[in-house]
Formats: structure tokens, sequence, C-alpha cells
């Protein structure tokens, strides 16, 4: 039996069929796959030899308008069994074990098909056009789109058979693409490029085509470098500012300690001094020494995460009373910002997490809101769910832009300019790590001038 083939798949291993013609046709518009494919098919219903599609729904429609459009009675065909229409994702699933094509299964269920299709033609050869390698690699499954290539190679060395095989140049974009590129190639007789290139008429106009993509391949060749040397460098100077940082956070806590010790006894000294101004500036200065430190903490974490990200040390605690404990500690900074903080936490939310890195992501948090809520309330709320705790920080201030929600959880980030609003940019990154080390996911809600909304979900164990 003789079978004339074409199948829009995306990568091929196996050398075509010895004595067959194969030919690849590249596209950039369906419009123009829809006329090469349907040329293909008219010619052989003109030699009598009858047509299998296997294609998705969109492209069959494609095919059936230009084949009407040429004069085929399509509906007729149909009828008749000269033109076979199936779908490509049903026709795959068929002969798909554990997400690779099985050979046995393959060769039973297409053979089926063409063979009834050839005899119904009184014996002679097919022609098909099928799409189901294409959908492996929309699937992310190139193994198993590489294997049915050449599965259907094997079919020609025991049918031979005239081969056109269409792809999408937009399926080939990236520099990972090249190998998949390269094999497509390779597995066929006939390379065709796109209707950019063949709709040229002249020949002159040809060669200074095939110059202009020359020069184009040499030119993102050497961009390519280019980035490959830029990225070295920018992994080199990610890697000296870790560096600087572990080192400026280690020098800034020794003496850090050394002044917390130092205000620490100053305070108990100037308790029994009536002097007012005295106390607040001692008050003053270890307000700004713990902030201090909070940002030489920061600081370290960022080297501690980029090193290795956290592995929590889980231990029982109650995220209502932590939460409660951090607001305590927090009632200056409450007073300052001029917010009125509501806290909705009454019922016990146990769970197993690491309390110090809880604690972290809920000081950010309420910092964060204080900090940009304008004078507005500021909620903070613990939920307990089936199988995880929610913790929900809404204020009503200024808000995050759309563009911005996503950049806001990256080092050294922020919505706003740091001129305005203090800080290093890494509490929401921190927050982040630690969530997501817990197994849990933290997102933001936001328009700007009506406030922003963050929710941290937390599996019960970590």
């Amino acid at each position: 039996m003789d079978f004339a083939l074409a199948h829009g798949s995306t990568a091929q291993r196996q050398p075509p069929p010895a004595g067959g013609s194969h030919r690849v046709q590249f596209y950039e518009d369906p419009a123009f796959l829809f006329d090469v494919v349907a040329r293909f098919l008219d010619l052989g219903f003109q030699a009598g030899e009858p047509a299998v599609v296997i294609a998705t729904e969109i492209h069959r429609k494609g095919f059936k308008a230009r084949l009407k459009a040429m004069g085929l009675d399509v509906e007729r065909a149909l009828a008749d069994g000269r033109l076979v229409l199936l779908d490509a994702r049903e026709t795959l699933a068929k002969f798909m074990v554990w997400g690779m094509p099985d050979e046995e299964r393959f060769q039973q269920v297409i053979g089926a098909v063409l063979d009834k299709s050839s005899r119904g033609a009184g014996g002679r050869r097919v022609r098909a056009y099928g799409e189901m390698v294409d959908l492996l690699l929309k699937d992310s499954n190139p193994r198993a789109a590489l294997l049915l290539e050449a599965q259907w190679n094997d079919l020609g060395r025991v049918h031979p058979f005239s081969l056109l095989c269409a792809y999408a140049m937009g399926g080939f974009q990236t520099q990972g693409d090249a190998q998949v590129f390269h094999d497509v190639c390779s597995a066929h007789a006939h390379v065709s490029p796109t209707e950019a290139y063949t709709q040229v008429q002249f020949e002159e106009q040809r060669l200074r085509e095939v110059a202009a993509l020359q020069q184009r391949s040499k030119a993102l060749e050497s961009e390519i470098e280019h980035r490959k040397r830029v990225e070295k460098e920018l992994l080199a100077a990610v890697q000296l500012r870790d560096d600087f940082l572990a080192i400026a956070g280690h020098e800034l806590r020794t003496p850090l300690t050394v002044l917390q010790l130092q205000l620490h006894s100053l305070t108990g000294l100037v308790r029994d001094v009536e002097n007012p101004r005295v106390k607040e500036r001692v008050a003053r200065a270890q307000g700004q020494v713990k902030r201090l430190g909070a940002l030489t903490e920061e600081l370290l974490d960022v080297v501690r995460l980029g090193a290795g990200g956290i592995q929590p040390h889980v231990e029982d605690c109650d995220l209502t009373e932590l939460v409660r404990e951090v607001v305590d500690r927090s009632s200056e900074t409450v007073t300052r910002s001029g917010c009125q903080l509501q806290v909705f936490a009454e019922e016990p939310v146990p769970g197993q997490w690491e309390r110090t890195r809880i604690e972290q992501v809920v000081t950010n948090l309420l910092s964060n809101a204080l900090k940009y809520g304008a004078g507005q309330p500021v909620e903070l709320r613990v939920k307990a769910g089936a199988d995880r705790a929610t913790l929900v920080v809404r204020d009503g201030g200024i808000g995050i832009p759309l563009d911005a929600q996503a950049r806001i959880f990256d080092r050294f980030e922020r919505a706003v300019s740091s001129s305005s609003f203090g800080g290093l940019g890494l509490g929401l990154w921190i927050a982040r790590q630690v969530v997501e080390a817990h197994g849990g996911v933290i997102h933001v809600e936001s328009e700007p001038g009506r406030g922003a909304t963050f929710t941290v979900e937390l599996p019960y164990r970590a």
C-alpha cells in the first residue's frame, strides 16, 4: 500500500524514509497554511487519491473553506469517504500511554484509518494531514513529540509515501528552540521557508533575502554572546553586593549591640532626672537605634535568604496570640502614624510555624499599612479555615498601582519614591520568602487612592 502523508508536527529525530519525498513547509500566517494544505489535498483528489485530515477544529474549518473555494464539494467528499476529518486531540488520546505515544497503538489507530481510506479508493495512496505532534509540543512534551515523529517515519519505511509537514515559525523563537528546529529540518528531504521568502518572485530578490537572513543570523549570534557576557557580569555584581551586605551587616551589628546596652543603662540613669527633654532625647535615641537594628537585620536577611532560602524551624504557636503580641509592641508606631488600628483576632488559631519568622511577616505588613495608610483606619484580621490560617492586613491609604503589585515583592523594590517614604524595600520580599518557605502564599489587592489589602494564607503545618 502507498501512503502520501502530510502532518503538521514540530520535531523529528529519524531521517525520512528512503526513496520518499519528505518536505517541510514553515509558515507565519495560518491563511498561508490553509492554502498550502488545500492545494496538497486537491492535487490528490484530482488523481483519485483520498485524504485524511487530523487537525484542530479551527484548522479543519480553514481547510474546508479553502477546498470549497477551489471548487470541491466538501460535504459530498465527506459522505463518500474521499475526505476524512478527525480531531487531533481525540485521535492522539487513543494511542498515548503515560504521556508517551505507544507504537503498537499508533500503528493500529493510524494504520486502520489510512487502510480504510485507501481501500475505499480502490487501493490508491492516501494523502493525510495531522497536527498531533504540534499538540504534544504545545503541551510541553517534546520527548513524546520526537517519539511520535519517529513512529511516523517507521510507518513510512513500511509504506512508502510523500510527506508534507507544516510548522508555524512562531514556535521557534528562542535559542532553546534551535535544536528542535535543527531536528525538524534534518528529518526532511526538502525544506521550504515561510511565505515571506517563497512569495518572492525573482531570483535576485531571493538572493538578497538570503543575504539579509545571513546578516540577521550573525547579528543575533553576536547579541546572544553579548547578553551572556552581560549576564555573567551581572551575576558577579550581585555576588559582590551580597558580600558587601554580609560584611556591612555584621560590622554594624557589633557597635549597635554596644550602643543598645549603653542606651539601656542611660535610661536607668535618667529615670529620676526631672528634665523631660533629656528623657525625650534618650527615648528618641532608643527608637532610632531600634530602627537601625531592624534595617541591619533586613540586610543580613538578604544574604541569608539569597544563600539558600529559609528552612523553617517550626514549633506550636497560636497565630492570634502572635498577632496581638506584635500589635502590643507596635503601640508607639500606631500612635505616631495617626491611624486607628482595629484587630479582629478573637479565637485561637493554632498551627506549626517558625514563630520569629511569622512575627516578622506580621510586623512588616503592619508597618507598611501604618506607613502608607495616610492616617486612615488599618484593619488586621485573623481567620481559621479548613486547612489553613489566613491573615489579612487592610489599610485605606495611598494604594498601589496595578503595574507595581507584582514588583513590590522583589528585593529592593517599592511602589513609591524612597525620598517620600523610608526603608530599604525589603520588607515585602522577606515576607514573601518566609510565607512561601512555610508552604503558603501572599498576595495584594489594591487601587491607587483606595488603600491596599495584603492576604497571607498559611497551611497549619509548614
